[in-house]
C-alpha cells in the first residue's frame, strides 16, 4: 500500500537527484554532508522523506561503480531514447530496481515511475533493459563481474530482479502504451489498446466559379521576305578590296611620317639605364649567395685537428666533482691493497683468467654460428624439395576430397528437402492452436485497461486532496517565516572601545597590552640585526679558507688528469691494435667457411644427379618390360574388367544396405517425434488450464478482497459523518454556531472572554 508522504514522489526523487549531484566524497562523508547539506534543511522534508533520501544516496554511493556501468551500458545501448542529462534518476532507479524493490514494494516503484520525471520512452527502454537477462550479460555482466563475484551478480542480483518479472509486467506494458500506444503481446504479435478518432478534413461548402474565357491566340507569321541583292555587289571583288585597303594603310603612314620628324624627338638620359633583365639577374645572383647558408648541406671547410690542447676554465663544481671521484678510486685501491696484505694476493690473476675464457667463448662461438649458417643452407635445399613433393601429394588427395564432399553435398540436399516438409506441417498446426489464445489474451487485456481506469481516477482524487492540504500548510508556514524575518530586523549595536596600554583579560598566559608588545618587538629586532652581523662574518672566514682549499685541489686533479691521459692514449694503441688482429682472424675464418659450404653443395649436387641417372635407367628398364607384356594385355584387359564389375557389385548391396538402415532409423526417428509432440501439446494443455483456473482464482479472491475494502471504507465514512454531525449539534447547542478552522473554535472564545 503507498505510503503518506508529505512531499511528491516527483519533489522527493528531485531531491534525491540534488544530494547526489551536489556530493563530493573529497570535501566531505556522507553522513556529514547528510547532516549539513542545506537541500535537507527545508521544513517539508518529513521524517519519512528524510529517512528515504539518506537510504538512498548511501545506497548510490555504496553501489556507485555498479550503477556507474549500468547507466553507460544503458546510454550505449539505447541512445536514440536515453537522455544523458537524466543518468543520475537511472541510477536511483536502477538501485531501487535491484537493491530495494523487495523492501519497496512493486506499487510504491510503479508510483516512484510514474512521478513525471523522465521521459516515458527512456523509462521503457530501461525497464525492459533491466529486465532483459540476455541483455545484460551481453553488455554490463562481464563488467560487473570484474567488480563483485560472478555468483553474487548472477544469484542475487540478476536472479533476484527475475523473481519480480511477472509483478513487474504491467508496469512495463504500462510504460509500452505511454511510449508506443501499443503493447506487443507474449507471441510478439501488436495489440492494439485503443483506436483514437482523428479529424477527417471536408472543404467548405463554396460556390463554385464558373471557368474564365481564355481568348483565342492570334496567329504569328513565319514567312521570311529576303531583300534584293545589291548590284555593286557583282561589280567588285575580294582582291581589289584587299587592294584598296593597303593603299589606304600606305598613304597614312606617310601622312604620319611627314607630320612628326626625327629632330624634333627628345634625347632623355633614360634611354642609356640598364633594362630589367640585368637587374633579376643581379637580385637572382644575390638570393642565391644568400641562401647557400640556408641549405641542408652548407659548404664546410676541410676538417684540420687542433695542434694545441684546449685550456678549459674549470668552475667550484666541477673541481669538486672531479676531487669526489679522485677520492672514490683512492678508496677502492686502498681497499684493494689492504686485501692483498691480508690473503697474500689479489684478482688481477683472475681477471686476466676471465678474460682470455671469455674471448675463448667468443671464438666458439662464431665458429658454432658458421656452423649453423652451413646446415641451415644445406637445409633450406632439402626443405625446398620436400615441399615440392608435398605439393604433388596434397594435389591428388584434393581431388579425391572434392569427389567425396561432392556426393555428402548432394546428399544432404536431400535431406534438408524432407526435413523442410516436415517443418511445413508442424508450422500448420502451431498456426491453428495458435488462434484460441489470441482470445483469452484479449478477454485479459480488456480486464487489466478497466482495472488501470479505475486505479487512476482514484489517484487522481487523492492527489487533489493532498494539492489542497499542501497549500493550507505552504501559507501557515510563510506566515511564521514572516514573523521570524520581522523579528530579525530589529537592529542591536554592539561595541567597546580599544585602549592600547590596557591588556586584552582573555585569561592566556603573559598577556600584555599593544604597548608593551610594539616595546618587546624593538628589542628583538635589535637583537636579530647583532646576529646578522656576527653571523656574516663567520661566513666570509669560512668563504676564504673553502677558496684556498679548492685552489690546492685544482693543482693536483691537472697533474693527476695529466698523467691518465698518457695512460689512455697507451692502452687505446694497444686495443686498436687487438681488434684489427681480431678482424684479419674472423675474415680468414669466414672464407674458409664459405668454401666448406660450396664444396658440400656441389657434393650433394653430384648425388642428386648420380640418383637421377638411376632412376632414368629404371624408367628405361620398366618401359622394356612393358613392351615384352603388352602381347598379354587383352588377358589383362578382361581381367581388370571382371574385377571391376564385381566391385560395382559389392558397392550396389552395400549401398543398398546402408540406404534401408537410414530408412529404418529415419523412421523411428519420426514415430519417436509424433509420439514426444503429442506428449508436449497435452502437457501445454494442461498447464493452459490450470493457469487459467489460477487466475480466476485469483481474480475472485481480488475482486473479494476489493469489495471488503470498499465496504470499510463506506463504513468509516458513515462514522466519521455521524460523529461530525454529533459534534456539530452539540457544539450548536452549547455555543449557538458549530467550529470550523476559520471560526476559531471554543478555545478563542475563552481566551478573549
Amino acid at each position: 500500500m503507498p505510503l503518506a508522504l508529505g512531499l511528491s514522489r516527483s519533489k522527493l526523487l528531485q531531491k534525491c537527484i540534488q544530494v547526489i549531484d551536489t556530493f563530493d566524497p573529497k570535501k566531505t562523508t556522507v553522513d556529514a554532508y547528510v547532516e549539513d547539506a542545506e537541500i535537507l534543511k527545508d521544513k517539508s522534508v518529513g521524517e519519512i522523506e528524510l529517512k528515504f533520501i539518506h537510504q538512498v544516496f548511501y545506497g548510490c554511493i555504496r553501489y556507485q561503480k555498479f550503477l556507474k556501468l549500468f547507466v553507460t551500458s544503458f546510454l550505449y545501448k539505447c541512445p536514440t531514447v536515453a537522455v544523458r542529462s537524466e543518468q543520475t534518476l537511472y541510477m536511483i532507479l536502477g538501485y531501487l530496481m535491484f537493491f530495494r524493490l523487495e523492501e519497496l514494494g512493486v506499487a510504491e516503484f510503479r508510483g516512484l515511475c510514474n512521478c513525471g520525471l523522465g521521459t516515458a520512452t527512456a523509462l521503457f527502454a530501461l525497464l525492459q533493459y533491466s529486465l532483459d537477462v540476455g541483455e545484460l550479460e551481453k553488455w554490463v555482466k562481464v563488467e560487473w563481474c570484474k567488480v563483485y563475484d560472478t555468483r553474487y551478480v548472477e544469484e542475487e542480483i540478476i536472479g533476484k530482479l527475475q523473481t519480480f518479472a511477472p509483478e513487474l509486467r504491467p508496469v512495463v506494458d504500462e510504460f509500452e502504451f505511454k511510449a508506443t500506444g501499443t503493447v506487443k503481446a507474449s507471441d510478439t504479435t501488436v495489440v492494439q489498446q485503443r483506436e483514437k478518432r482523428l479529424t477527417s478534413p471536408k472543404p467548405f461548402n463554396i460556390t463554385q466559379p464558373r471557368p474564365r474565357l481564355v481568348p483565342e491566340p492570334e496567329p504569328i507569321s513565319r514567312e521570311v521576305k529576303a531583300m534584293p541583292i545589291p548590284p555593286t555587289l557583282h561589280a567588285t571583288s575580294l582582291a581589289e578590296v584587299e587592294e584598296q585597303k593597303k593603299k589606304r594603310l600606305e598613304e597614312e603612314r606617310a601622312k604620319v611620317a611627314t607630320k612628326y620628324k626625327p629632330e624634333q624627338q627628345f634625347d632623355l638620359t633614360t634611354k642609356n639605364r640598364r633594362d630589367g633583365s640585368e637587374l633579376e639577374e643581379l637580385q637572382r645572383k644575390v638570393e642565391a649567395d644568400r641562401m647557400a647558408e640556408c641549405t641542408f648541406k652548407p659548404k664546410t671547410k676541410k676538417y684540420a685537428p687542433p695542434t694545441e690542447d684546449a685550456i678549459v676554465r674549470q668552475n667550484v663544481a666541477a673541481v669538486l666533482r672531479e676531487d669526489a671521484l679522485l677520492k672514490q678510486k683512492q678508496a677502492k685501491e686502498y681497499q684493494i691493497l689492504k686485501r692483498y696484505e691480508e690473503d697474500l694476493h689479489d684478482a688481477s690473476e683472475f681477471h686476466r683468467w676471465q678474460e682470455q675464457m671469455k674471448e675463448k667463448d667468443h671464438v666458439e662461438e662464431e665458429k658454432r654460428m658458421h656452423h649453423r649458417m652451413v646446415e641451415m643452407q644445406l637445409a633450406r635445399e632439402g626443405a625446398i624439395e620436400a615441399f615440392e613433393d608435398q605439393q604433388r601429394k596434397k594435389g591428388l588427395m584434393a581431388a579425391i576430397q572434392r569427389e567425396e564432399l561432392k556426393t555428402d553435398l548432394e546428399q544432404k540436399q536431400i535431406e534438408y528437402e524432407e526435413e523442410l516438409q516436415d517443418k511445413k506441417v508442424l508450422v500448420k498446426e502451431t498456426i491453428e492452436e495458435r488462434e484460441k489464445t489470441r482470445l483469452a489474451e484479449q478477454k485479459e487485456l480488456q480486464a487489466r485497461a478497466d482495472h488501470a481506469e479505475q486505479i487512476r481516477r482514484e489517484k487522481e482524487a487523492e492527489a487533489e486532496r493532498k494539492r489542497r492540504e499542501d497549500e493550507q500548510e505552504m501559507e501557515r508556514r510563510k506566515e511564521l517565516i514572516r514573523q521570524i524575518r520581522a523579528l530579525e530586523k530589529v537592529p542591536v549595536e554592539r561595541f567597546k572601545q580599544f585602549d592600547p596600554a590596557e591588556a586584552p583579560c582573555q585569561g592566556l598566559l603573559e598577556e600584555m597590552s599593544h604597548a608593551e608588545l610594539w616595546e618587546r618587538l624593538k628589542i628583538a629586532q635589535a637583537q636579530h640585526a647583532q646576529e646578522l652581523d656576527d653571523k656574516r662574518e663567520r661566513q666570509l672566514g669560512k668563504k676564504l679558507e673553502k677558496q684556498q682549499e679548492i685552489m690546492e685541489k685544482a693543482e693536483t686533479l691537472a697533474k693527476i688528469r695529466e698523467r691518465a691521459r698518457d695512460e689512455s692514449r697507451a692502452r687505446h694503441d694497444a686495443m686498436r691494435k687487438k681488434k684489427q688482429d681480431d678482424e684479419e682472424a674472423q675474415q680468414r675464418y669466414r672464407e674458409q667457411c664459405i668454401e666448406e659450404v660450396a664444396a658440400k653443395i656441389q657434393s650433394k649436387k653430384m648425388q642428386k644427379r648420380q640418383e637421377e641417372l638411376r632412376l632414368r635407367k629404371e624408367l628405361k628398364e620398366i618401359s622394356m618390360k612393358r613392351q615384352f607384356l603388352a602381347a598379354n594385355a587383352e588377358m589383362v584387359e578382361a581381367k581388370a574388367h571382371a574385377e571391376q564389375h564385381a566391385g560395382l557389385d559389392r558397392e550396389a548391396k552395400d549401398r543398398q544396405k546402408g540406404i534401408l538402415t537410414d530408412q529404418r532409423r529415419r523412421n523411428e526417428i519420426k514415430t519417436r517425434e509424433a509420439t514426444i509432440r503429442r506428449t508436449n501439446r497435452q502437457n501445454a494443455q494442461d498447464e493452459f488450464k490450470a493457469m487459467q483456473e489460477n487466475v480466476n482464482e485469483r481474480l475472485r479472491r481480488a475482486k473479494a478482497a476489493d469489495t471488503a475494502l470498499k465496504d470499510e471504507i463506506l463504513r468509516a465514512n458513515a462514522t466519521a459523518r455521524n460523529s461530525q454531525k454529533t459534534l456539530e449539534k452539540k457544539l450548536q447547542a452549547e455555543f449557538g454556531h458549530s467550529s470550523s478552522k476559520y471560526s476559531g473554535g471554543p478555545t478563542r472564545m475563552a481566551v478573549s472572554a
